[in-house]
């Protein structure tokens, strides 16, 4: 909001004040008279004092928004013109000087090809050392004026070229300031309220800034943690943490740079060495780190079609030893790391030794014709590309006709595979390379048939499945020991040898999952190529086939996981057909054995979509690691860290689909499957329990879960109906609009405050 803004609600506010007084002067409406004759004009009155227009108190705020008014230069004083309103425009009043700090930066070219740097005004000590790194200055320290208005007026303590730790104070370069309110500081506020850090490029001698470094943007940071927040949670934009987070700051603790570039890559690349002491002498290593992605992703963070991130590909233009070292850092000793050089101190391969990073741009900058023994180029964009994953952009899994789907007949399925990048030119699966490498398994497609969408269950088979949940499975790679009729016209077709059950009702599903074998990065080694499932829906007693509920949006999971991929990259990209197996009739029961028991017992663990995924995606919040025993009885214990906030169902969810579901359709989710066969003996959560009591765990919630109909004891009829004595109404208050609306309680609507 502008000054002119506030002028014109300052004067609306005399004129409404002004008529008010004139409309209820006077007593009783007596008649009216003739109008008189005009008197002569008087003289003036005395002059009046100034009107005044306050704002509201900041106390009131539920959230403050920051922006900036004016800059000014007296000589090498800086004074700056700061704007707090509520989001009503409404000016907020009464800020004090203890509350909020200042940050203050000067940026400077590169030198020998560097990459440009941020150096902090305001500095600290650390470990004894002055100036050590860059921090901020409480408006105590200079000149804080509160006009009363949501308008402040700030100078800074020290002249630009006074602060000891400071750059030269050069006015014609770009310069950054910003601000952190922390109003639940000095018993001012019981609880902070959120508010943006307003990071702002100016130039001191005038003009728009012509030199930048914008290079992360917070939709990017905050599409896995929700709300970055960081220090207390008063610093949540990555341009004011770069303020701070420069070259010139050191912890001096453990000697190790806190530079935003070297920092950030450090942690998520869980580089063991790397230590930070930060406050009350807390020592910080994040060596456990797991990022949830292939690390070479660097386009994950750096996004260069982003037009608030023009430096955004500097990761490829402008390379350094502190930024590539992050990963690459060992001692260039063959057999003493993982990598096999150390760029941060100069140690590259054929012996190459150097000083700055003036040469790296020639060999790995994207006009380079450097090459490796190999042959391959070793630009950075070369260098970092994913090859497997490049290779599965070759293969499209196509569902032509479905037929055969009404209770006691069986499926026909008419498919292709065809290549995208080729005019979707179709692949012969009987005799193509990428499906006839079956040893180990390199080669694999299945097509799968689960029923019914209205909740997957896959039971009444005639004499049963092996395991009860699971869908019907059809190898058509004739040459990996399956069958399917060539059409000659690039299409295959497959007839199941199982039937749909008798008392199968609904719609059915028909997936294509699997991967063909690739030798992508050309080293003798076979990848298995992940494709992206197909999934289409054909009728079993239904009029029209009605797919499946879609309540997650893959685009979620893949800010985070940027291709997920599973079960040794047969599942791919689509939760829509994970939950064709991890249904709810679905434990882990036939994985129980061997090294797994031994691990965790013979009780088996539901696999159903929706407890598992919570369970796996808040185990550490909740303090509770989620165990479960997959493929070859292997152990497997999830103790992950989220990165974002836990109760923002819209982290995964497609908005609006987190609501508690009718419990006379979503089925009860299996904790105990005992007769593996049958759902009958099964032991039962009710679904909205089995899903809210996964982060929700104390005594007090689960009684008020079975307060309001909630049963962790029930069981299954044939048809894998619930049985309870009871029926949840977790809707009555917990559906949207009502007094417990999840998305209130959770307050998914408050994260992501920039």
């Amino acid at each position: 909001m502008n000054k002119n803004r506030l002028m014109v609600q300052r004067f609306a506010t005399m004129l409404l004040s002004g008529f008010l007084l004139a409309a209820c002067s006077g007593g009783g409406e007596g008649p009216q008279g003739p109008a008189g004759p005009d008197g002569s004009q008087g003289s003036p009155g005395p002059t009046g004092p100034a009107g005044t227009y306050s704002g509201i108190p900041v106390t009131s705020a539920d959230k403050i928004n920051v922006s900036w008014s004016d800059f000014s230069l007296n000589g090498e004083s800086l004074t700056v013109t700061v704007v707090l309103t509520n989001d009503l425009d409404q000016g907020l009043a009464g800020l004090p000087a203890a509350n909020i700090r200042f940050a203050l930066a000067q940026l400077s070219p590169g030198v020998n090809r560097s990459s440009s740097e941020w150096q902090s005004y305001l500095t600290r000590s650390s470990n004894g050392v002055a100036d050590a790194q860059g921090t901020t200055e409480t408006a105590t320290s200079g000149t804080w004026v509160d006009q009363g208005d949501g308008y402040y007026d700030y100078t800074f303590a020290e002249n630009l070229s006074a602060y000891p730790g400071g750059p030269a104070f050069d006015p014609l370069k770009t310069h950054r300031v910003a601000v952190e309110v922390r109003t639940d500081a000095n018993g001012f506020m019981a609880a902070r309220v959120p508010a943006n850090n307003a990071p702002y490029d100016f130039v001191p001698a005038g003009g728009t800034p012509t030199f930048t470094r914008l290079i992360v943007d917070n939709s990017t940071c905050n599409a896995c943690h929700d709300d970055l927040a960081f220090h207390g949670g008063g610093r949540v934009d990555v341009e004011y943490c770069v303020v701070c987070h420069n070259p010139s700051s050191t912890d001096e603790d453990t000697g190790n740079t806190v530079d935003f570039k070297t920092l950030i890559h450090n942690i998520h690349s869980a580089r063991p060495d790397y230590d930070i002491v930060g406050y009350g002498n807390a020592l910080h290593n994040w060596g456990d780190l797991e990022w949830p992605q292939d690390i070479r992703n660097c386009q994950t963070c750096h996004q260069e079609g982003n037009a608030n991130t023009p430096q955004a590909s500097n990761f490829r233009k402008v390379p350094s030893r502190a930024a590539c070292g992050t990963c690459h850092y060992d001692d260039g000793i063959p057999g003493n790391g993982e990598h096999e050089y150390a760029i941060q101190n100069g140690v590259h391969p054929d012996g190459f030794n150097f000083t700055d990073d003036s040469q790296c741009v020639e060999c790995h900058g994207p006009d380079a014709t450097v090459t490796n023994p190999e042959g391959r180029l070793v630009q950075i964009v070369v260098a970092h590309e994913i090859r497997t994953k490049t290779a599965g952009e070759k293969f499209q899994f196509n569902i032509l006709n479905i037929a055969g789907t009404a209770p006691g007949e069986f499926p026909v399925v008419t498919f292709s595979v065809t290549d995208p990048t080729n005019g979707d030119a179709a692949y012969n699966i009987h005799t193509s390379a990428p499906f006839t490498v079956c040893a180990g398994g390199a080669s694999r497609m299945s097509i799968d048939i689960a029923w019914d969408t209205s909740d997957y269950h896959n039971s009444g088979i005639a004499g049963g499945l092996s395991v009860n949940g699971l869908p019907i499975q059809i190898n058509p790679l004739a040459a990996c020991g399956g069958a399917s009729t060539d059409n000659a016209d690039g299409t295959f077709t497959v007839t199941s040898t199982v039937a749909i059950p008798d008392t199968a009702v609904g719609t059915a599903a028909v997936i294509i999952e699997g991967h063909p074998a690739v030798d992508a990065y050309e080293n003798g080694t076979i990848d298995r190529i992940a494709v992206t499932n197909a999934i289409a829906y054909a009728p079993i007693t239904a009029a029209t086939a009605v797919s499946r509920r879609n309540i997650v949006d893959i685009n979620k999971c893949n800010d985070c996981h940027n291709q997920l991929s599973l079960h040794g990259n047969n599942r791919t990209n689509r939760p829509d057909v994970c939950a064709a197996c991890h249904n709810p009739n679905m434990t882990d029961q036939s994985k129980r054995a061997g090294a797994c028991t031994t691990a965790f017992g013979a009780d088996d663990q539901t696999i159903d979509f929706k407890r598992m995924i919570h369970g796996i995606h808040a185990s550490h919040e909740i303090g509770k690691p989620f165990e479960v025993c997959g493929y070859g009885n292997s152990a497997h214990s999830f103790d992950v860290h989220y990165p974002g906030k836990i109760a923002n169902c819209e982290g995964c969810h497609v908005p609006g689909t987190y609501y508690p579901v009718d419990p006379n359709v979503v089925l009860g989710t299996t904790m105990d499957a005992n007769d593996p066969t049958t759902p009958t003996d099964d032991l039962v959560i009710s679904p909205n329990s089995a899903v809210c009591s996964t982060c929700h765990l104390s005594l007090p919630a689960k009684n008020h879960m079975q307060q309001n109909g909630g049963d962790f004891a029930a069981t299954k009829a044939a048809d894998n109906s619930l049985i309870s004595a009871s029926t949840e109404t977790c809707n009555v208050c917990h559906a949207a609009g009502r007094m417990g609306d999840v998305k209130e309680v959770h307050k998914v609507s408050s994260f992501q405050y920039n």
